[in-house]
């Protein structure tokens, strides 16, 4: 089961762990058959941090935290939504909701494809299988009829391109060292200048766009 007081952002925090003390006090959770208290940033009232120290409070405080699963629910009001998460589950939450591409209420929910790739590429499993993004994002874009940004994080269709040809440069001599390192180590860790993650892990592809402008440098115009 799940309780969720749903202003929580708006609410002083002593009366909302009362509220959920209550509804604990009722279920009677255990350690083997928890229940969830789903804590919502309904609005975007604080910064990320602010709501970090809300959800570590909640977590400290409330009864019975063996028996619970701490979940968090984040708006996207302020545009932070994914760093309200981040710093969520950092301070002591287990759980996490959220939406394909950020779809939800007025500016949007989680954006649940961001978040896990931050985890992902920071070493954190989360069970969730992004191996062929671009799918997922074809899919979405037909049933809903709206469009991802070509500026969405790890979706976005220019995500993995770069214009600057100073990054093109560093790029390509990334990969090559990568590619010639490769032939002894398999298992090399990625790391490619200015490629937070394998782009082929989330079924894309590294491209570059070739625009000679002012910060282009011989990079760019040897790339040409």
């Amino acid at each position: 089961l799940q309780y969720s007081p749903e202003s929580f952002s708006d609410t002083e925090l002593d009366f909302a762990v009362e509220c959920c003390n209550a509804v604990i006090n009722i279920w009677e959770p255990t350690p083997q058959d928890k229940m969830i208290i789903n804590l919502p940033d309904t609005v975007q009232w604080a910064t990320p941090n602010i709501h970090a120290d809300q959800i570590e409070w909640m977590c400290r405080t409330i009864a019975c935290r063996e028996s619970l699963l701490i979940s968090l629910h984040t708006h996207n009001d302020r545009g932070t939504g994914t760093a309200a998460t981040e710093l969520g589950l950092m301070a002591g939450a287990d759980r996490v909701e959220g939406t394909l591409f950020g779809n939800g209420e007025r500016t949007g929910n989680l954006d649940i494809v961001n978040v896990a790739l931050n985890m992902n590429s920071h070493g954190i499993p989360t069970g969730l299988d992004f191996s062929n993004l671009s799918s997922i994002r074809a899919v979405y874009e037909r049933v809903t009829r709206m469009s991802v940004s070509d500026r969405s994080p790890y979706a976005g269709e220019l995500v993995f391109t770069a214009f600057s040809g100073s990054h093109q440069d560093a790029i390509k001599k990334g990969l090559d060292r990568r590619q010639q390192e490769r032939t002894d180590q398999p298992n090399l860790t990625w790391g490619v200048p200015y490629l937070t993650i394998d782009p082929e892990d989330i079924g894309r592809s590294y491209e570059a766009i070739i625009r000679i402008n002012s910060q282009s440098g011989k990079g760019g115009v040897a790339y040409i």
